[in-house]
């Protein structure tokens, strides 16, 4: 099952829910699956984790006690939901919960035009004279040590030029020092994969942090 099926199917049976409610807990869905999928997971693999769409929404359900009897449709074999809330039809008396009050605290904060002002001017100013700096720093750092990570990689190729070149003493010692080299690039390759993609999401998060404050979203 991948992502637009398990949202889909999770949409069907939430039916019985308001559409902000429904929009609230399909984004937070939504949300799990970009994250996961940001680490490397499937869509299939993720899915599987989260469970049945069927059996997440029914303890969603129950938290609004809402009992949902099933009746199948003869036509394209998908499942007409009819939701009874006790004993009455869900639209005629819906409960309050949790859920609503987690929506609305995602509402864009009102301000004034100053302190937007003060914001926005505040946090350009830190990334400036701060966050900039400090982040080139760590990317030419990184850059660096890939840089040497690769050329000792590549380094028993001029071992191996320098002894067709002339075979001697010296030559050989170039030869077993660009293999150990070589073996530290690998090291060193294997050590900055991690740590670079580490650092990559670390930045994408505080980037999409910046971009919610300039909109005024936090």
């Amino acid at each position: 099952m991948n992502k637009e099926h398990f949202l889909i199917e999770l949409k069907i049976y939430l039916k019985p829910l308001t559409n902000q409610q429904q929009v609230f807990i399909l984004n937070k869905y939504e949300t799990i699956f970009e994250e996961r999928l940001a680490d490397g997971q499937t869509e299939e693999e993720i899915a599987k984790s989260l469970g049945k769409p069927r059996g997440i929404a029914e303890e969603i359900l129950q938290e609004f006690d809402i009992t949902v009897p099933e009746k199948r449709l003869e036509r394209d074999g998908w499942q007409e939901i009819q939701p009874i809330v006790n004993d009455k039809y869900y639209y005629e008396d819906i409960p309050e919960h949790p859920y609503d009050d987690t929506y609305h605290s995602y509402e864009r904060p009102h301000r004034s035009g100053f302190m937007r002002f003060c914001q926005v001017a505040g946090v350009l100013a830190f990334n400036f004279m701060f966050m900039f700096w400090m982040i080139f720093a760590i990317v030419m750092v990184f850059f660096a040590c890939w840089l040497v990570a690769v050329v000792f990689l590549f380094s028993p190729i001029l071992g191996g030029i320098s002894l067709v070149a002339g075979f001697n003493d010296g030559t050989m010692f170039q030869l077993f020092l660009s293999l150990f080299l070589s073996g530290a690039g690998i090291i060193g390759l294997v050590i900055l994969a991690p740590l670079t993609k580490f650092f990559g999401k670390c930045l994408k998060r505080y980037l999409q942090w910046n971009i919610r404050v300039l909109r005024g979203e936090i």
